[in-house]
């Protein structure tokens, strides 16, 4: 589980020297969020002997598991999701957490029924209360 006071818990000796992927360069959770509180701790990106862009979260599990890389930065609803429908999740441990931050929103048209709406809450809300797996295996 993310730390419950929601500070950075970041293995740095592990991560050190190690090859990084991340979703893109503009993501929050994939990299943006690591190079602060990486930055907070006297650090760069360039702890790590290399970096690449896997297009997505899902591309980023799938190279790890693949040993294509060897960390990447997920968030926590994308972990969720791949726990359950990525079978490449099953091979890769979270190590560390980036500092809590608050997330981006889940939109929909305004002309949305409010009964779709409101499933689309329950789906999201159910998400959410999946348990979260550290160590499959």
């Amino acid at each position: 589980r993310s730390p419950a006071d929601g500070k950075t818990l970041l293995p740095l000796d592990l991560m050190r020297g190690k090859r990084f992927t991340f979703n893109s360069l503009d993501s929050m959770s994939g990299v943006i969020a690591l190079t602060r509180d990486l930055q907070a701790a006297g650090e760069s990106l360039d702890i790590f002997s290399s970096r690449s862009e896997s297009g997505g979260h899902r591309g980023s599990i799938v190279a790890v598991a693949e040993g294509k890389a060897d960390i990447a930065a997920i968030d926590c609803e994308s972990w969720a999701l791949a726990q359950r429908f990525e079978p490449a999740a099953r091979k890769v441990a979270v190590v560390g957490w980036t500092a809590r931050r608050k997330g981006l929103p889940y939109i929909t048209a305004r002309t949305t029924p409010e009964k779709m709406a409101r499933a689309m809450r329950e789906a999201l809300a159910s998400l959410a209360e999946q348990p979260r797996i550290q160590r499959v295996g």
